[in-house]
């Protein structure tokens, strides 16, 4: 991993980063929650896997970048959209606009490619009414020639969710629901 991020100028704090973000979701594998989860109510917890790996730093950070931003928050989840729900926190959509402030954020097929270590954001077709974009996160756990091949990803099972490591197929709807990707700070 480090040898691909010093060939392309990454310095080693980040590298140093990303590693400790990759053993974190990995740690998280096979974590899961019960049916009864309740994405709005529910304390954080493992398949919450970006904010996890990314503990406590991110969770620390987008809740100051909260007090800097209340309104650009609130349009995206209304209201309630505050570090006093654990749906703040768990929101994509969210973390998306907080990394964008942050100038982290790459669109898909920006530049730097993804890289391990790295989140990544999904955004599946129209699911409804309530559809915010983008509707997952995942963290990055392998790359292949500027692709992401592998990331972990929590997946609805028929009892819940449950984290997975998830690989990539080019051109796949998983692939083609990747629309970004980010450092995290």
């Amino acid at each position: 991993m480090g040898d691909t991020n010093k060939a392309s100028g990454v310095g080693d704090a980040r590298i140093k980063k990303r590693e400790q973000i990759v053993h974190a979701a990995l740690a998280l594998v096979n974590a899961e929650v019960s049916i009864g989860f309740d994405p709005v109510h529910s304390p954080l917890c493992a398949i919450d896997i970006v904010m996890v790996a990314g503990a406590p730093w991110l969770k620390d950070a987008l809740e100051r970048d909260y007090t800097k931003d209340e309104s650009g928050y609130k349009k995206i989840g209304g209201g309630a959209n505050t570090p006093k729900m654990a749906y703040f926190f768990r929101s994509a959509a969210n973390l998306m606009h907080f990394l964008k402030r942050q100038g982290l954020y790459i669109p898909r097929g920006g530049q730097p490619e993804p890289a391990i270590g790295m989140a990544c954001f999904l955004d599946w077709d129209d699911r409804g009414r309530f559809n915010f974009a983008p509707d997952r996160s995942a963290i990055i756990i392998t790359c292949k020639e500027g692709c992401i091949e592998q990331i972990a990803l929590p997946q609805a099972t028929d009892s819940g969710y449950k984290v997975k490591i998830v690989t990539i197929i080019p051109k796949s709807p998983l692939d083609l629901a990747i629309i970004g990707y980010s450092d995290l700070p």
